[in-house]
């Protein structure tokens, strides 16, 4: 039986309430009721597709935007949703399918989901392109900048990198992530100074990730300032104890400091977590290499 727009009201508030009271299932039927007795009122196919989101069932949501997307495939919404569950569970060649179909429309939303996809398929001239679209379309979208200046820094494109993020920043200088890039660009044009400087602000912002720890331990060996790293690696490695890269890092902060013993003892818990590690044999080839000279003398 057809519904008035008071009934579908009431329906839909029932069904918010619901998923408020965490009665997914329930709130799942009241949707279900309504696709099915209106199949032409698009709301809940977005309510439902999102809840089941939400639950991680995406392949839930895909298949409700499927039956609108029949019903009606033109819209625009129901395309861009779609695409953005195929992106969620990694499904790029079905997003960019999708997103294809919109690419006419000069949506900044559009062209940077397909840059993401682009990017996540390793194919960084094309999503170069649709990141550069968004910039176009929207200046102000947010998180288009670091995007846009992680992108380069896979490019090797250090310098324009280095701008795109400092926009990024300016916007949002709060942003772990955003210094931490700022840090790795710095670094590969070995400007160290800068590099630590925007290492330190990632770890005052996000402390418990131990990949800024480690940067800022890092850009300080670079620095020479072989104490203060050593501080700053302990920590990394007291946050993620397999972390081969902050092993290598203290094994060239106590090789620096004469340790050679402790710099040994380092590379090799580096070469247990990962044997075949090219930085690790490279780095214990060249202790090896030190301590026979020195036991030769």
């Amino acid at each position: 039986m057809k519904l008035n727009e008071i009934q579908l009201a009431r329906l839909i508030d029932n069904a918010r309430a619901l998923v408020e009271e965490k009665k997914h299932l329930h709130a799942i039927q009241v949707y279900q009721r309504l696709v099915n007795t209106e199949p032409s009122f698009l709301l809940p196919y977005f309510e439902l597709a999102s809840l089941y989101g939400e639950l991680g069932k995406e392949q839930g949501s895909i298949s409700i935007l499927r039956k609108a997307q029949e019903l009606f495939p033109e819209n625009i919404e129901v395309t861009y949703h779609l695409g953005g569950y195929h992106l969620r569970i990694e499904e790029y060649e079905k997003a960019l399918t999708l997103y294809k179909k919109l690419a006419g429309k000069k949506l900044p939303q559009v062209h940077f989901n397909m840059g993401v996809a682009y990017y996540f398929k390793n194919n960084f001239k094309l999503a170069e392109e649709q990141f550069r679209l968004t910039l176009k379309y929207d200046s102000q979208y947010p998180k288009i900048n670091e995007s846009l200046g992680e992108l380069l820094l896979k490019r090797q494109a250090y310098t324009e990198a280095i701008d795109y993020l400092k926009r990024g920043i300016e916007k949002n200088p709060y942003s772990a992530i955003n210094h931490h890039l700022l840090g790795v660009a710095y670094g590969k044009i070995d400007d160290w100074k800068k590099a630590h400087k925007e290492f330190e602000l990632s770890v005052d912002m996000d402390p418990e990730q131990s990949v800024n720890w480690q940067m800022c331990g890092e850009s300080l060996i670079h620095l020479k300032h072989y104490h203060e790293a050593e501080t700053y690696l302990h920590k990394a490695l007291e946050l993620a104890p397999q972390s081969v890269e902050t092993m290598v890092n203290l094994s060239q902060v106590l090789s620096a400091k004469g340790e050679m013993e402790r710099a040994m003892e380092y590379i090799k818990k580096a070469l247990d977590v990962d044997p075949k590690n090219q930085q690790a044999r490279s780095l214990q080839w060249k202790l090896q290499r030190s301590g026979s000279k020195l036991n030769k003398k």
